[in-house]
């Protein structure tokens, strides 16, 4: 039975880290490719190597400026996976963002080769998807059940009748009639008391049959024994710790609390082996350890199944094969699958390739031991034809990776990197063929908030932990595929939080970080330098707490002595805006001259043609944006003509530098202007469903192109042409002046 993970904005627990070469980078393509495309070449650390043939012929194909497309690589916070029992190649998933953003449901006719959206549940999260035997659906969501009884096509929602709170988080059918709903609500930290629901006739009337709990907790999962239809499990846990499992032998009108043995954390999963009753649970935030039990006498006695040799003992899902309860998967969040073959007395740890997947469900095809469908944060899907010796990634068409951050290399612009995140994972992408496919590199499963190409065309990625995991901070790739740990590392505890990375065109081993400090370190804004390649850092700035520096520019004239930072910040008077260095970054101060006292995350960019110009983005309110432009390389900042909505980034044109580009929050989501910012017109056709759109990143002269990364994936266009109507040929790369228009 699916059960949903406990979602939170914070993690610090996690599992031992991999070597960083554990793991060969796996290529996957971000859309079904024709027959006609070159075959994937591969280096020695398994990366798809570049082929010599003509800038021309290895072009990637875009539409016209200003119509978007979507770029990859596929991958989303799946949450559940399950095939139909009525149709052998029908499949759905389930997204249910660790941010919390929306979400999705999506759909497969091939048996979870491909798959796509179902409109009718877009910018929903889905936690659980339940068939019945008819091929009849139910998904488990934010707002209530849904359920369609074609496949997937169309769908009513189901009331509850226990009001606007009604996130349901787990669906279980009565195996004996189907008719026969459970559900396990979210408590809305308190504010919802009925957790326990239960419908005789599919949904149309529901009774709450909730235990007597001492205080509201959400029922993450809900089993009913096989062949005794009154035997029902509810398993709890809460968003930051706690956990109970509760026993009905009469169909929910009396419980029995038989948590007595179990660890008093959250559990995530309840399911029976035949008769055997099986409950794992966990969570990474706080180290709060559960792992895998069992009873044979309905919770009275429990028995631990994990063992000394599993690496993490948070379980999120457990699944039974169908033709043998002995055989059973245990999905762990952060170290993959675990399988025996015999009830649990031996373990075989990360089965199929998956030991640093943060897989959150199992499902076996019905009736089968070989067909698995694998739901992860932040990877998607991954499918075994075998009974899980081997896994591969199967999200072709899910468009839910939430990413932070996107580049495109200065050396080779066919290279492309994305960073990602989810609630305690993340990694790196990287393509080079301009996003046909997509390679995941061997990273440590960590959060990354950056990622980004040296002007030598080495890529560097900025891991923001769990440091439990692997420290945070900057990592490099070297030309073997592995990777290696730069710093700046404060202690073993999560104590850095960095975001900004920048480097010197100009001297090679100049570095700028900055961001936060964090936890046991403060929470003071830091700028970090590294004179020598990352080798040594000093910490050169560590100012006023709840300030983050987000983005980090070098005035582009050879010297390397002044720089800007753009922070974010929450406290009065002054809520985010500009640092200033004049000394190569070795002191800092604030540089707020013509900058309102409200600038919320706003980021900056380098016009082409004048080295000493800034153009910089932010919130003017929560529902306003402002840009700002600096001819004086940061001293003194005037506004544009920008009176839109509240703006995420902004990209300089690198060729003109009367050229912008902006990424808003509204409808509208991308603006361009030709004129310096002075006015703006439409740039957004193709992403009216892009979701939390965050960075923008330009191409150069050979490839030019603007790519975005937003927590819905990638998404690329053409830069504007740069030769109008009125005979303006802007390709000179004119010089920008802080007087336009």
């Amino acid at each position: 039975m699916r059960q949903n993970a406990i979602f939170l904005m914070l993690g610090i627990g996690g599992s031992l880290a991999s070597a960083l070469t554990a793991s060969a980078p796996r290529a996957v393509s971000s859309y079904p490719t024709s027959g006609s495309d070159r075959a994937a070449v591969t280096d020695a650390a398994g990366r798809r190597a570049r082929v010599p043939v003509s800038t021309a012929e290895r072009r990637p194909a875009t539409r016209g400026a200003g119509t978007w497309s979507a770029l990859g690589p596929p991958g989303g916070d799946v949450t559940d996976a399950a095939f139909s029992p009525a149709d052998p190649g029908l499949a759905l998933a389930g997204v249910a963002p660790s941010s919390g953003l929306a979400g999705n449901l999506y759909r497969s006719t091939d048996g979870g080769a491909t798959w796509a959206p179902v409109p009718a549940l877009a910018g929903r999260s889905v936690y659980d998807v339940e068939f019945a035997p008819s091929g009849k659906v139910y998904v488990a969501t934010m707002d209530s059940v849904w359920t369609s009884e074609d496949g997937g096509l169309a769908w009513t929602q189901l009331v509850l009748g226990i009001g606007l709170n009604d996130q349901v988080l787990d669906v279980a059918l009565d195996p004996s009639d189907p008719l026969v709903l459970w559900v396990g609500v979210g408590d809305a930290f308190g504010a919802q008391s009925m957790l326990v629901l239960r419908s005789p006739d599919g949904g149309v009337t529901w009774t709450n049959r909730t235990p007597p709990l001492a205080a509201a907790i959400s029922c993450q999962a809900v089993a009913v024994r096989p062949g005794a239809p009154d035997t029902v499990v509810a398993a709890f846990g809460g968003a930051f710790g706690g956990g109970q499992v509760w026993v009905s032998t009469d169909g929910g009108t009396s419980w029995q609390d038989r948590s007595s043995g179990l660890p008093a954390n959250p559990m995530r999963a309840a399911v029976f082996a035949g008769a055997r009753l099986l409950v794992g649970g966990g969570q990474l935030f706080g180290g709060q350890n559960v792992g895998l039990f069992a009873s044979d006498d309905l919770g009275v006695t429990w028995t631990p199944l994990h063992d000394g040799t599993w690496p993490l003992r948070v379980v999120s899902d457990v699944a039974v094969d169908p033709l043998d309860a002995d055989v059973l998967l245990a999905a762990t969040d952060g170290a993959g699958v675990n399988r025996t073959t015999d009830g649990g007395a031996s373990w075989q740890i990360g089965i199929g390739g998956t030991a640093g997947v943060a897989a959150q469900s199992l499902r076996f095809r019905p009736a089968s031991s070989t067909d698995l469908l694998l739901g992860a944060s932040s990877l998607g899907v991954f499918r075994s034809l075998d009974g899980g010796a081997a896994f591969a990634p199967s999200s072709s068409g899910i468009s839910e990776l939430d990413l932070f951050a996107i580049h495109v290399s200065p050396a080779d612009p066919l290279q492309i990197a994305v960073a990602f995140e989810g609630l305690n994972n993340g990694g790196v992408f990287s393509s080079a063929d301009g996003g046909v496919t997509w390679v995941l590199e061997p990273v440590p499963p960590t959060r990354y908030s950056n990622v980004r190409f040296a002007p030598d065309g080495t890529l560097y990625a900025v891991s923001s932990g769990p440091s439990t995991i692997a420290p945070e901070g900057l990592y490099r790739r070297e030309s073997g595929g592995t990777w290696t740990g730069l710093g700046p590392n404060q202690g073993g505890l999560f104590e850095s939080d960095l975001k900004a990375l920048r480097f010197s065109a100009s001297s090679p081993g100049l570095i700028l970080m900055g961001g936060s400090d964090f936890g046991v370190a403060g929470f003071e804004v830091t700028i970090w330098r590294s004179a020598n390649g990352g080798t040594t850092w000093d910490k050169e700035h560590e100012g006023a707490a709840n300030d983050f520096v987000l983005d980090i520019e070098i005035v582009a004239d050879g010297q390397d002595q002044v720089m800007v930072a753009s922070y974010d910040g929450f406290t009065a008077p002054q809520e985010g805006g500009v640092l200033r260095s004049v000394d190569g970054g070795l002191s800092w101060g604030p540089a707020l001259s013509g900058l309102p006292g409200f600038l919320r995350l706003p980021r900056v960019c380098t016009p082409a043609g004048d080295p000493q110009a800034f153009v910089l983005s932010g919130w003017l309110s929560f529902s306003t944006g402002g840009l700002f432009r600096s001819g004086d390389g940061g001293a003194t900042w005037s506004a544009t003509g920008w009176v839109g909505d509240p703006v995420m980034d902004v990209a300089c044109d690198p060729r003109v530098g009367r050229f912008l580009y902006l990424v808003t929050s509204g409808d509208e989501r991308a603006e361009l202007s030709v004129d310096g910012g002075a006015s703006f017109s439409p740039f957004g056709a193709g992403l009216e469903t892009a979701r939390a759109p965050r960075e923008l990143a330009a191409g150069s002269h050979a490839i030019p192109r603007l790519l975005l990364a937003s927590g819905s994936g990638s998404y690329a266009t053409e830069l504007v042409p740069t030769l109008f109507a009125d005979g303006f040929e802007s390709g000179d790369t004119s010089a920008w002046s802080s007087s336009v228009p």
